[in-house]
């Protein structure tokens, strides 16, 4: 090999050393030098090739993960055979666990990390929720996914408290009645069933307001709200725990007295009457009722039940005039 070859050769190797592509041609025409020529050129085109898909999947990587911290998620990767930790975006670091010091947030072990890093092989998509000891709600789903080479897990998390809590007041909100703070008629029935499967006996009251269209005609809509509050506020006292009462609608309530019997249920309404009629409001405030004593052996529907109490309501208040 003459020198100026030895010289292309040696340039040629650090082309290759640096990423750049091999420029210059050996002169010797012999087969070995031939060879060789062709064996470093090989080895130069193969070499740029590979590194550019290094540089390509870097950057995918990184086009990757910058997708993975906007998520507005949790997302934590662990190992799938061990449970590893294997990365956390921002959103984790900031508001649940810093990867680096091994720290939660809120000071306190975590359950929820601990079921992450269960190990095991997931099949397909797994979903579940979790509540914390900080009562907190969170909804999980995991994916399968090739980390980095690694078999492992994806977790996407998501803080649901504010969804859960909204969801609580407003099935709260569908059962209660606005103006007493009482349940309305929207779970009464259902109520009455539950009452008939598992009470021995019970007494239910069917309650009708006297006069409250007058009241709010001489005195005004806010004087006919401050009659019917009160009147809760007195028929919640005559109720004990395991008791039922809610505002049926109008002017109407309902009571479900457990253990008691069509009498004894009466001296307590006729009580709650007399407190009404002591009142100084201006006005006077009463109402009539109608009892029925229903027992398990009956077999009574709801609706009838309250259509029995209703007719013997009336009946009071005829008798009242």
């Amino acid at each position: 090999m003459t020198e100026k070859d030895a010289h292309v050769l040696l340039g040629q190797i650090q082309s290759i050393i640096t990423n750049k592509p091999v420029t210059g041609q050996l002169e010797s025409d012999a087969p070995v030098y031939k060879e060789l020529q062709d064996t470093v050129s090989y080895l130069s085109r193969h070499m740029l090739k590979m590194n550019q898909q290094v540089t390509r999947s870097k950057g995918l990587n990184s086009l990757f993960l910058a997708i993975i911290n906007s998520l507005k998620d949790w997302v934590v990767v662990t190992e799938e055979k061990t449970g590893k930790i294997l990365y956390t975006n921002d959103l984790v670091k900031n508001r649940f666990y810093n990867m680096d010091t091994g720290r939660f947030i809120c000071g306190d072990a975590c359950g929820l990390m601990d079921r992450l890093q269960s190990p095991g092989k997931i099949e397909g998509r797994q979903k579940f929720e979790y509540q914390c000891k900080q009562e907190k709600f969170f909804q999980v789903e995991s994916h399968r996914v090739q980390w980095e080479n690694t078999s492992a897990v994806i977790h996407l998390i998501t803080d649901v408290t504010f969804q859960k809590e909204t969801e609580a007041h407003l099935e709260v909100m569908a059962y209660k009645d606005e103006l007493t703070g009482l349940n309305n008629r929207r779970c009464c029935i259902s109520t009455i069933d539950e009452y008939m499967k598992a009470e021995p006996i019970f007494a239910l009251c069917m309650i009708d307001l006297d006069g409250l269209k007058t009241i709010n005609d001489q005195f005004g809509h806010l004087n006919g709200d401050q009659y019917l509050t009160c009147v809760s506020r007195e028929l919640k006292e005559s109720v004990n725990q395991g008791d039922f009462i809610c505002r049926f609608g109008g002017d109407e309530f309902v009571i479900l007295y457990r253990g008691l019997t069509e009498e004894e249920a009466e001296k307590r309404l006729a009580i709650v009457n007399q407190k009404l009629a002591a009142n100084p409001v201006g006005y006077s405030m009463s109402f009539s009722y109608g009892i029925v004593c229903i027992k398990k052996e009956m077999d009574l529907l709801a609706e009838t039940a309250i259509k029995i109490a209703d007719e013997k309501m009336y009946q009071f208040k005829r008798m009242r005039k």
